[in-house]
């Protein structure tokens, strides 16, 4: 019976740091909550920001396109992140979005590809976006729009990564 303790002793100790998930398997790592104290952290850049009877992030007052909700995340440089978001807009017809990172307050670029993903009247609307981060003081996601004049609203942003990435 010592024998069989000490060897499966001997087997967690060496197999302590492997993780449990799969090589580049994603959980999640943070959910907004914006009826927190503080807005969870969340803010809007240079415009007004309030959450509504809902839950979600209501930004107001935008004069340009990086007038945005905006937070800073402790991410690490060289790890693959997922980031998922849901977006409302109701003041046209059809409005472009972009999940934006801005490392260091400069360096700023869009993760959602090419083309900025389209949030049409009247519904909410999933943006996604995968990335790996080179090396920065501090990081800050954005939801923006380039259409700098329409209200919107927020709700559900999530990041994905790695056990402890966060």
């Amino acid at each position: 019976m010592k024998k069989i303790l000490a060897a499966v002793l001997a087997l967690v100790l060496v197999l302590g740091g492997v993780s449990v998930f799969a090589e580049g398997e994603l959980v999640e790592l943070y959910k907004s909550d914006f009826t927190k104290e503080g807005m969870d952290g969340w803010v809007a850049n240079n415009a007004t920001g309030n959450v509504d009877e809902e839950g979600n992030f209501v930004i107001t007052g935008r004069t340009s396109d990086w007038m945005a909700p905006i937070k800073t995340f402790p991410l690490q440089p060289g790890v693959e992140y997922k980031v998922t978001v849901e977006v409302y807009q109701d003041a046209l017809d059809t409005a472009m979005f972009s999940i934006t990172i801005a490392q260091d307050d400069a360096n700023w670029r869009h993760l959602c590809g090419e083309e900025d993903p389209v949030v049409n009247k009247g519904e909410w609307t999933t943006l996604e976006a995968v990335f790996t981060l080179e090396p920065f003081g501090k990081y800050q996601l954005y939801v923006e729009s380039p259409q700098n004049t329409n209200d919107y609203k927020i709700r559900n942003f999530t990041i994905y990564g790695p056990e402890g990435a966060l």
